[in-house]
């Protein structure tokens, strides 16, 4: 289902400066290294399912932070949920940086960044979940335009959207 779809999403591929870092849409070649990123952060692999679908899908479904040396520093995943497909709403599903990087607004960069490669065609909102006890997740969303809808029952937290500007 998400690769049917995500071959659908039409999105911006500028890449954008934020001072030492650069934002890109995701490339295959750097999944192992948002792989490893992500095996840092939360101490668990990135599911199966989604490492196959950002094999093929990672420009349209990923947005990474890259440092001068072109290394992975941040990332932003996405994801099609299937209740939320008719609705046309693209779902951030993992936000990580580097843990010294962290507290420097990158997060929060990246994710705006996200938004304006997205609110220009087809999708109607972004959305997101930040747990309960998550509150710089939280913060973040809300800082890059996020807005509570909801509380969300799985996981226990907070149901955010941010509606794109200029949807179908």
């Amino acid at each position: 289902m998400n690769q049917k779809y995500a071959r659908q999403i039409m999105r911006r591929q500028e890449p954008e400066k934020f001072g030492d870092y650069t934002f890109v849409t995701g490339k295959v070649k750097y999944l192992k290294e948002v792989q490893s990123l992500h095996s840092q952060l939360f101490r668990v692999p990135m599911l199966n399912w989604l490492v196959w679908l950002y094999r093929f899908r990672s420009p349209e479904l990923v947005s990474l932070v890259l440092d001068k040396e072109n290394k992975v520093v941040g990332y932003e995943c996405f994801m099609l949920n299937e209740g939320e497909i008719e609705h046309h709403i693209l779902h951030s599903l993992y936000v990580g940086v580097h843990p010294s990087l962290q507290g420097q607004g990158i997060a929060t960069a990246l994710r705006r960044w996200s938004i304006a490669s997205y609110d220009f065609g087809n999708l109607n909102a972004l959305s997101t979940v930040a747990d309960m006890n998550d509150i710089r997740a939280l913060r973040s969303a809300q800082k890059a335009g996020y807005g509570i809808e909801k509380q969300a029952l799985k996981p226990p937290g907070h149901y955010l959207v941010r509606h794109l500007t200029i949807a179908r």
